[in-house]
């Protein structure tokens, strides 16, 4: 596993891209630490991806989900299809402690396979311990991915960071 970039945020940002990401990689990772300005507990986080026939990304209803969450002692589950972006969880907002920030892991596999559908795995869990997902999202495109965009549901805070890593096979 190696980085490739890392973000820190200084202010305020409605999204964050990584883009010209090589394709030298089997799978990517981006490790999150977030908070959303939204005025809830908690607010969603989303992903878009790109090739170089999108701006730098692709926001057309190319996306679709399935996932399962827990919350207190209930549990959940749902998919989506035809959606803008895959839904992959959510973050510590404004309501919540403001030392609270949401972590969340999202595999990106086999980025450059241009045979298949990228996959998406998204995992996280709040800052009180108790909300869990997991989430399997499909871009349904068969291009090389260069291009991660990844936003809250408003503005992700100052201080969150995210760093994207390549992964290679051994």
């Amino acid at each position: 596993m190696e980085a490739i970039a890392t973000t820190y945020l200084e202010a305020d940002a409605a999204s964050v891209t990584f883009d010209d990401i090589p394709s030298t990689y089997e799978h990517l990772q981006v490790r999150i630490s977030a908070r959303d300005v939204s005025n809830d507990f908690f607010e969603s986080v989303y992903l878009q991806l790109g090739d170089t026939g999108h701006s730098p990304v692709d926001t057309g209803a190319n996306y679709s989900r399935q996932y399962m969450y827990a919350y207190t002692s209930s549990i959940y589950s749902a998919a989506q299809t035809s959606s803008n972006d895959i839904w992959l969880g959510k973050i510590a907002a404004a309501k919540s402690d403001s030392a609270i920030y949401g972590p969340l892991i999202i595999d990106i596999l086999d980025y450059a396979n241009t045979n298949k559908n990228t996959t998406a795995l998204g995992s996280n869990f709040n800052g009180y311990g108790d909300y869990v997902r997991l989430t399997v999202g499909l871009w349904d495109d068969t291009s090389v991915v260069n291009a991660v965009l990844i936003k809250g549901n408003g503005n992700v805070v100052r201080g969150t960071e995210m760093t994207l890593y390549g992964i290679k096979s051994s």
